[in-house]
């Protein structure tokens, strides 16, 4: 839809970055980053996109979900809420964008008719969320994953 902004979090990285891409007529789309604006022209199908921004053409490759988060748990065990069993997601007391603390809960899981409380084991931005409450989900699932820092 034409004009509508959409606003999105970047990770590129350990840096997150809060963008906001608009649709404008013509292909060209207008991203915000922070208070800058870039125009840029995006080009490409499902997986593989070209992105002409500030004269340079950069190809970006679109991971699937659940191929990003077993890489980014590989990188980073530390700054994922992986599933420790098969489960249901019980509660979210955190959003995308939220800073959080060492021990803060990012997520409230149960299992087998027992409640658990996953932890952030650092201090971190919440980066994805990709489950909602009520969702099932299976051992070694990423149920929050957070980023070191927001980039400014």
């Amino acid at each position: 839809m034409a004009g509508r902004p959409d606003a999105r979090m970047l990770l590129l990285g350990d840096e997150v970055y809060r963008i906001k891409l608009t649709e404008k007529a013509g292909g060209v789309d207008d991203m915000q980053v922070d208070e800058a604006v870039f125009n840029l022209v995006i080009a490409g199908h499902e997986r593989l996109f070209f992105i002409h921004l500030a004269g340079e053409v950069y190809e970006v490759a679109v991971l699937d979900p659940l191929e990003a988060h077993a890489r980014a748990a590989e990188r980073h065990d530390a700054l994922a809420a992986a599933a420790p069993m098969p489960g249901t997601i019980v509660a979210l007391p955190v959003a995308i964008g939220d800073a959080v603390e060492a021990g803060d809960v990012v997520v409230i899981i149960e299992s087998m008719k027992l409640e658990m409380s996953l932890r952030a084991g650092s201090a971190a931005i919440v980066t994805q969320l990709p489950y909602e409450v009520g969702t099932n989900f299976e051992k070694g699932a990423i149920l929050v994953q957070l980023a070191t820092t927001l980039a400014d």
